[in-house]
C-alpha cells in the first residue's frame, strides 16, 4: 500500500509542476502578448544586430579568415563577435569589453556591433573605410548609377557625390539635415542617424540672406548648385553677408558661424591649367587646386561650377589663394568666347528644311522681325510658317540661361531645347533653323550626343577636345555657308543635342575650356569613332586625300606602335587572337564580332545593295569592261557569286579595295564605306565577342574583317567605325586605368600638343 501512496504522491507532484509551468508559459504568453501589443518587442529586436546585416558589413573590413554564416532571421551573438575577433587577429578583450563573460549564444546590439566595428577600423588600420559626418545635399533615385550589376543612388553631401546600394537607399528625409555613416571610399555602406556634430561646408557663395516664416535662409550657391540653409534660432546674419565667399558652420540647428573671405580675394588672370596646376599673372610660383575648390561665375545669372578651366579666358577673375591652393574664384565678366551657327535637321536628320516650327521657351523670350520686337511670355507657343515671307525672325529668350525649345521637332531625349538664339528663314524649299550659340554652349550639347555621360570623366574631357577641335575647323571652312551656317546637327559634322545637357559633359567642357589638340600650331582634324578592332587607321587609307602625320595606323595598346597588318595572313591571324596582345579594348563586345550568311544570301545581299551604292558613290564602285579595265558603270547586279577577294588592305587591316566576280559583272569596290555597306544583308545579325547580337543594321560595323569560306560566308570582324583618330571606348578604357584626357588625346593623335583655340583665334 505503502508503494501505491508513494506512486500517486509522486503522480500528484508532477501533475503540480506540470500545472505551474503551463500556467507559466501561459503568463508569460500573456505578457508577451501585451509587449507585442503595445510594440515594446518591436522594439527590442529592432536594436539587435542581425547576422545579415552585420556580414555585411564585416565583408568590407577584407578578413580573408571569416566565415560568413547568413541564417535567416537569425541575430549577430557574442560568440560570433568573438570568431570575428580571432579572425581579424585582435584580441577577445578589445572587443567584448563588459560582455566578455556572456553566454555565446546571446545576441549583441547594433550599438555593440559599431563599437566593435569602429575598434577593427582602427586596428586594421583601414583607411578607406571610416566613420563620417555629413550634411545631405539631395538624394538622386532617378538616375542610378549601375556598378557590377548592382544599381546604386547617388547621394550629393557637403564632401562631394557618394554612392549607396539602392537596396540600402538614404531616406529622403535626410536631405537637408547632417547624419553619420560608414563610408567606404565613395561609397556609404550604413546610415548610423542624425548626428550632432557640426560640419563645415567650404567656399559657398551666399547670394541673399531671406526672411521666411520669421526664420534667416541662406540662398546659397555650392558644388554645382544652389541650397538654403536655415539660420540657427542662436545666430544671426547681416544683410551685408549677400555676395559672400564664406565657410559656414552647420549642424541640425542650423547656420551656426559664418567666416567671411570676400576680403582676401585677388583679381588676376589665369593663363593656364595642367593636371590640377595652374599658372595665374603675377604669382611666379604655380598655385595648385584645393580639394574642395568651387569657381562662380557671379555677373548676371550666377552659376557654380566646380571647373578650374572655366576661369581660362577672362581677363581678371577674383581668386581666394591660401597657402599655394587656390580654393574658389569669382568670375565677374562675360567670358570669351567665340560663336558658332548650326543648322538644325528635321525629325529623321533628313532634311534641313521644315515645312512648320513650333517654338517656346521656358523664359519669356522676344522675336525680332527686322526692327520690331515683340515679346511672348515663358511656354507660350507660336507657330512659323507664312510669317516669314516677309522676313528672317530671330528668336532668343529673355533671361541669360533660357532655352528655346522647337516643339516641332523630336529628337531622341523629346523635343530638343537650344542655348542662344534661333534665326529662322524661309526658302522656297522650306523654313531653315539656324542656332547661333557660343562655342562652349554648343559643345554642351555635342558630347553626351556623342558619348555616354556615364563614361569617365577624362574620356569626357577627351571627347569635349575632339568636339572642340572639330568645331574649329568647320568654323574656318565653307561647308554649310549657302545655309548660313558652319555645320549642321547630324553625323555629317557632330551630332548635336540629340541627348539632354548632363552636369557631367558641362565639367567636361567647362574643365577643358578653350583647349583644342595642334600639330604644327595648326588644330588638327580630330576625327573619332567608337571601338577600335586592335589597330587605328591613316586618314588616306579610309577616305584619300592628304596623309596627316597626326593620325597613323598603330596598334591600339599602351606602347603604340605601328601596326603592319596588310598582309591577308597576317590580318586573320590578327582578328583571330594569334597575333598581338595586350590590346587596350579587348573586352569591349565590338572588339570581335562575325556575321554569317550562306552563299545565296551573300549573293542575294550583294545584287539588292549594288544599284544604291552606285547611286551614292559612282566613283568607287568599278565594273570591269571588255578590254579589262575597270570603268564607271550603272549596273543593277553581278549575276550569280563566283568569288570574293579582298585585293587591298591597309597597315591598320582595314579593307581598301574588295574584288567581286559573278557570272555577268566584275566589280572592284574601294573604300570603307562601300565595303562596309555592300555586304551588310537587310535582316542581318552581327553577332559580337560577348555573344550578344544587334539587327535591322544597313552597314557592317566595320571595314576591319575576312571572309572566312568553310561553311558558306562567315565575316569575321572587329571594331566599330571608320577607325581614324580617336576610339570613344579606347579613351574610356584608357581612364579606367588611370590616364588623364592629356594622355587619351596624345595615344590617339601622334605628336600633338594641346593649344588654347581662343588664343590661336584672337580674342
Amino acid at each position: 500500500m505503502k508503494g501505491h501512496k508513494k506512486k500517486a504522491a509522486k503522480k500528484s507532484t508532477r501533475n503540480r509542476k506540470l500545472m505551474r509551468g503551463i500556467l507559466l508559459l501561459a503568463i508569460i504568453g500573456v505578457i508577451g502578448g501585451v509587449l507585442i501589443k503595445l510594440g515594446y518587442y518591436e522594439r527590442l529586436t529592432d536594436n539587435i544586430m542581425s547576422n545579415a546585416e552585420a556580414n555585411r558589413l564585416i565583408s568590407y573590413l577584407g578578413i580573408n579568415d571569416y566565415e560568413y554564416t547568413d541564417r535567416l532571421g537569425s541575430s549577430f551573438t557574442v560568440k560570433a563577435a568573438k570568431e570575428l575577433a580571432e579572425a581579424a587577429g585582435v584580441s577577445e578583450d578589445q572587443i567584448t569589453g563588459a560582455w566578455k563573460h556572456w553566454p555565446g549564444f546571446i545576441p549583441i546590439t547594433k550599438r555593440q556591433f559599431q563599437s566593435v566595428y569602429d575598434m577593427l577600423i582602427e586596428q586594421l588600420e583601414l583607411d578607406r573605410l571610416y566613420r563620417t559626418s555629413l550634411y545631405i545635399y539631395d538624394i538622386d533615385s532617378a538616375n542610378d548609377k549601375e556598378i557590377n550589376g548592382i544599381l546604386y543612388e547617388v547621394i550629393s553631401t557637403s564632401s562631394g557625390d557618394y554612392y549607396m546600394e539602392k537596396n540600402y537607399g538614404l531616406s529622403v528625409s535626410y536631405i537637408g539635415m547632417v547624419a553619420d555613416f560608414y563610408v567606404s571610399n565613395n561609397e556609404i555602406i550604413l546610415c548610423l542617424g542624425e548626428s550632432s556634430d557640426t560640419i563645415t561646408v567650404y567656399n559657398a557663395y551666399v547670394d541673399k540672406v531671406l526672411e521666411e516664416g520669421g526664420n534667416q535662409l541662406l540662398l546659397t550657391y555650392i558644388s554645382g548648385g544652389t541650397q538654403k540653409f536655415a539660420v540657427s534660432k542662436n545666430y544671426s546674419v547681416e544683410e551685408k553677408m549677400s555676395g559672400c565667399l564664406c565657410d559656414l558652420a552647420l549642424s541640425n540647428d542650423g547656420v551656426t558661424a559664418i567666416s567671411d573671405h570676400t576680403a582676401e580675394l585677388k583679381s588676376a588672370k589665369v593663363t593656364s591649367l595642367a593636371d590640377g596646376v595652374l599658372t595665374i599673372e603675377g604669382y611666379e610660383e604655380p598655385v595648385y587646386l584645393s580639394d574642395v575648390f568651387n569657381v562662380y561665375k557671379v555677373k548676371g545669372t550666377i552659376k557654380a561650377m566646380q571647373s578650374a578651366g572655366t576661369l581660362i579666358g577672362y581677363d581678371q577673375v577674383s581668386l581666394y589663394i591660401k597657402d599655394g591652393l587656390l580654393e574658389a574664384a569669382l568670375i565677374t565678366e562675360d567670358i570669351a568666347s567665340k560663336n558658332i551657327r548650326v543648322l538644325i535637321s528635321d525629325n529623321n536628320y533628313t532634311t534641313y528644311y521644315h515645312n512648320t516650327v513650333l517654338i517656346t521657351s521656358d523664359t519669356d523670350f522676344t522675336v525680332t522681325f527686322g526692327e520690331n520686337v515683340t515679346e511672348y511670355s515663358a511656354n507660350e507657343i507660336l507657330t512659323f510658317r507664312e510669317e516669314l515671307a516677309n522676313g528672317n525672325a530671330r528668336i532668343a529668350s529673355k533671361e541669360e540661361d533660357g532655352k528655346i525649345t522647337i516643339n516641332s521637332i523630336e529628337r531622341q531625349s523629346g523635343n530638343p531645347s537650344y542655348r542662344g538664339t534661333i534665326e529662322l528663314s524661309r526658302t522656297d524649299q522650306g523654313i531653315l533653323i539656324v542656332n547661333d550659340l557660343s562655342v562652349e554652349d554648343y559643345l554642351y550639347g555635342v558630347v553626351p550626343s556623342e558619348m555616354p555621360v556615364s563614361y569617365e570623366m577624362e574620356a569626357l574631357k577627351a571627347q569635349a577636345i575632339c568636339a572642340r577641335a572639330y568645331a574649329y575647323r568647320q568654323m574656318e571652312s565653307d561647308t554649310y555657308s549657302q545655309y548660313g551656317a558652319h555645320l549642321d546637327d547630324s553625323i555629317y559634322s557632330q551630332v548635336y543635342n540629340n541627348v539632354e545637357e548632363d552636369d557631367r559633359a558641362i565639367y567636361a567642357v567647362d574643365d577643358t575650356y578653350g583647349v583644342v589638340p595642334c600639330y604644327d600650331n595648326q588644330v588638327i582634324e580630330a576625327f573619332f569613332f567608337s571601338t577600335s578592332c586592335g589597330t587605328t587607321s591613316n586618314n588616306s587609307a579610309v577616305w584619300g586625300g592628304v596623309q596627316e602625320p597626326y593620325l597613323l595606323d598603330t596598334m591600339e595598346t599602351e606602347l603604340n606602335d605601328i601596326a603592319n597588318l596588310s598582309n591577308e595572313a597576317s590580318f586573320q591571324n590578327f582578328i583571330d587572337g594569334y597575333l598581338g596582345n595586350g590590346f587596350i579594348e579587348a573586352e569591349e563586345p565590338f572588339f570581335r564580332w562575325e556575321v554569317h550568311m550562306t552563299k545565296e544570301e551573300m549573293q542575294q545581299t550583294i545584287n539588292s545593295n549594288l544599284y544604291d551604292r552606285i547611286e551614292a558613290m559612282s566613283e568607287n564602285i568599278k565594273v570591269k569592261n571588255a578590254k579589262g579595265l575597270f570603268e564607271k558603270k550603272a549596273i543593277s547586279g553581278i549575276g550569280d557569286l563566283q568569288s570574293i577577294e579582298v585585293s587591298k588592305r591597309g597597315d591598320s587591316g582595314i579593307i581598301e579595295e574588295v574584288l567581286i566576280t559573278g557570272s555577268e559583272e566584275t566589280v572592284l569596290v574601294i573604300g570603307q564605306t562601300n565595303a562596309r555597306a555592300l555586304f551588310c544583308p537587310k535582316d542581318v545579325t552581327i553577332k559580337k565577342q560577348d555573344g550578344s547580337v544587334v539587327t535591322g543594321w544597313t552597314s557592317l560595323p566595320s571595314a576591319y574583317y575576312y571572309i572566312d569560306l568553310t561553311d558558306g560566308y562567315t565575316l569575321r570582324g572587329g571594331g566599330f567605325g571608320h577607325g581614324v583618330g580617336m576610339s570613344q571606348n579606347g579613351a574610356n578604357d584608357m581612364a579606367k586605368m588611370g590616364y588623364s584626357a592629356r594622355d587619351i588625346i596624345e595615344h590617339y593623335y601622334t605628336s600633338v600638343e594641346l593649344k588654347d583655340m581662343y588664343e590661336l583665334m584672337g580674342r
